[in-house]
């Protein structure tokens, strides 16, 4: 079985909108990221979100494996570019222990802020095609709403649920498949 087709068959996984980051086109920032993968067998995804914070994710990656499925907007430039010029020069695991970012890895930007997190991935792969259903995914932290993205919430934890008779279900069902990653330990990381 494909990556592609694991990620998708996962009961729970986190979906992200995927759009420009600090002066990178997706493609960039997805060959970059695949380099690290290569190059050093895991890299960091640098996100900020309430609905993916560190707990949510080491919570849905037990059992492992768990994915990450980045998807389209709904709207072209619905994605808004970030700039940054700080990189992440330590991570944690527990905001305890800190360790520098691995040699050899890619810069990790970002917003940096307190609070700022990072997704770690062992696999990745952007040979995928198809769309994905955004009502067959309930959130993560209230199984009895709808997966939805709000702004400066573009990822989100989820498992698979029907959503179509829902009120609350996103307007925009079905977003293009960009990529496709799954995650390894420590999953998540807290990151200075």
């Amino acid at each position: 079985m494909t990556l592609f087709n694991e990620s998708l068959s996962s009961p729970r996984c986190i979906i992200s909108v995927m759009g420009d980051h600090a002066g990178e086109d997706v493609g960039t920032i997805f060959k970059r990221k695949i380099a690290d993968i290569n190059q050093v067998g895991k890299t960091f995804w640098v996100m900020k979100s309430l609905k993916a914070r560190p707990a949510q994710v080491q919570e849905i990656c037990k059992p492992s494996p768990a994915y990450m499925i980045f998807v389209e907007p709904a709207t072209k430039g619905g994605a808004q570019p970030t700039e940054t010029k700080d990189a992440a020069k330590e991570y944690s695991p527990d905001g305890q222990a800190w360790h520098p970012i691995p040699e050899g890895l890619s810069p990790v930007t970002g917003k940096l802020d307190r609070g700022a997190a990072a997704l770690v991935f062992d696999l990745m792969s952007t040979d995928v095609s198809g769309t994905l259903d955004l009502w067959g995914y309930a959130d993560f932290s209230d199984l009895h709403k709808p997966m939805k993205f709000i702004l400066g919430c573009s990822t989100a934890c989820a498992i698979k649920k029907d959503m179509t008779r829902h009120p609350d279900r996103m307007k925009s069902r079905y977003r293009g498949i960009v990529a496709v990653a799954r995650l390894a330990e420590p999953y998540c990381v807290l990151l200075r």
